[in-house]
């Protein structure tokens, strides 16, 4: 029997039996169904029994032979099953490895039939015939494997390109296997002189923290992420929230860790200035009565808990009502931003300074290491307050009131605190203003 014939009439015995050796013997194949598995083997035995029904001339049969089958183009379903084998996973090895089962089970098929009856000149020649067919639909699927592969790659390339995130790999060494468009251009830097170093190799200003997670997500088989600032090369400051991922092969085995980084400069400005406006005074710059509050909280807080002093301060303006009233709001606020640099001026980094509203200031001194350092700075401030101020068309001369209070000597609490610098404020103002005075018990206003 023609080789062409016992193929088309046994179809369904060769598809099953290598059907039987994929299940058995292609990983690859697993989770895959048997129409999947058999999609194009069917076709390419159809193609080659058809090959080998029509008579070869003596050229063809010589180009053949010396492996120069003459290809027309077309999309083949070898070159199909290639490049669809690819997009299932499978790696080249295994999509070889079908032809090579599929050459196999035809061969014992074909010695089994027709073994008793062989004809050498026809019988002979159709295997032959045949074994070049699976030879050039092998050279076709891995073609389509590789060009798919290629063009894989290439778009894999340009979408990682494309996109705005950091997109780069290490390997279990913490080196880098892979980075993007968008890392080298952040780090300055070329695919090659990165490809097997780690970040303290190049480096980076973050390879602390790039390193640490690197490692982190080695130990821990988990992903981690955090956020950091990077000075790029044009000094700008970005930040980027970076997650580290593991990657794991077919075994369950840890091979590599990948990272995207997605920059989040704009949300973190956003962030603070939102934070800025709600923990600022507009006008001045200085702490508002919010952020002072928390403020006082804590100090009053670590205060009681160490046994430091610390002292609050209540400023208020004399007679700044008149004043803006006769110059009108634009010379008030000039005054308000001008007495806030002068208060500011007076007091350490380690103070805060911070505006309560409408003309009133407030102080708070940490750390007390000497009493009089309080009576020291309070004067100090009223000193340069009396001083004159430009407003710009006009030049005028204010004093301010200021009362103070301190704890845990007059109390523990951070609202009597207030409460207690607040009333000697008042009684500065009924004793003539222009002075500071310290909180005593039997003061109210």
């Amino acid at each position: 029997m023609r080789l062409d014939k016992l193929i088309l009439e046994n179809l369904e015995g060769i598809l099953h039996e290598w059907e039987e050796f994929a299940a058995k013997y292609l990983s690859d194949a697993d989770g895959m169904n048997k129409r999947e598995l058999g999609d194009h083997l069917r076709l390419m035995l159809l193609t080659i029994a058809s090959d080998l029904a029509r008579p070869q001339s003596a050229k063809d049969q010589k180009q053949k032979a010396k492996g120069q089958q003459i290809s027309d183009g077309s999309v083949t379903a070898a070159t199909t099953h290639g490049s669809e084998r690819l997009a299932a996973g499978f790696s080249l090895n295994s999509t070889v490895a079908e032809f090579r089962a599929l050459r196999a089970s035809v061969t014992r098929l074909w010695i089994k039939q027709d073994f008793k009856q062989l004809n050498a000149e026809t019988d002979l020649g159709d295997l032959i015939r045949f074994n070049e067919a699976i030879d050039q639909a092998i050279t076709e699927s891995v073609v389509g494997y590789s060009t798919e592969k290629e063009y894989d790659s290439r778009m894999f390339e340009t979408i990682l390109a494309c996109g705005p995130d950091l997109i780069f790999s290490f390997n279990l060494e913490g080196r880098f296997v892979y980075a993007n468009k968008q890392l080298k251009d952040l780090f300055g830097l070329t695919m090659e002189e990165m490809l097997g170093k780690n970040c303290y190799d190049l480096h980076v200003p973050i390879a602390a923290e790039l390193q640490g997670q690197v490692e982190q997500v080695i130990r821990s088989k988990g992903s981690v992420s955090r956020e950091a600032p990077y000075t790029a090369i044009s000094g700008k400051i970005v930040w980027h929230d970076y997650v580290f991922t593991p990657v794991f092969n077919k075994e369950g085995e840890l091979e590599s860790v990948v990272c995207i980084g997605h920059d989040v400069t704009e949300r973190r400005a956003s962030e603070h200035n939102n934070w800025t406006k709600a923990n600022y005074d507009d006008l001045t710059g200085l702490p508002n009565r919010s952020f002072f509050t928390h403020r006082l909280e804590e100090s009053v807080k670590h205060s009681h808990r160490f046994g430091s002093p610390i002292a609050l301060l209540f400023i208020d303006l004399d007679y700044f009502k008149e004043i803006n009233d006769q110059f009108g709001h634009e010379a008030g606020d000039s005054l308000l931003k001008q007495t806030a640099e002068r208060i500011h001026a007076c007091v350490r980094e380690s103070d805060t300074a911070a505006r309560l509203g409408g003309d009133e200031f407030i102080v708070i001194l940490k750390n007390l290491q000497n009493p009089e350092h309080v009576e020291i700075v309070a004067e100090k401030i009223r000193q340069r307050l009396a001083e004159p101020f430009d407003l710009g068309n006009h030049t005028i001369q204010i004093s301010a009131s200021i009362g103070v209070a301190l704890s845990p000597q007059d109390t523990t609490f951070a609202n009597e605190l207030v409460n207690h610098a607040d009333s000697a404020m008042y009684a500065s103002k009924n004793k003539g203003r222009n002075q500071v005075n310290f909180f005593s018990p039997e003061q109210t206003h």
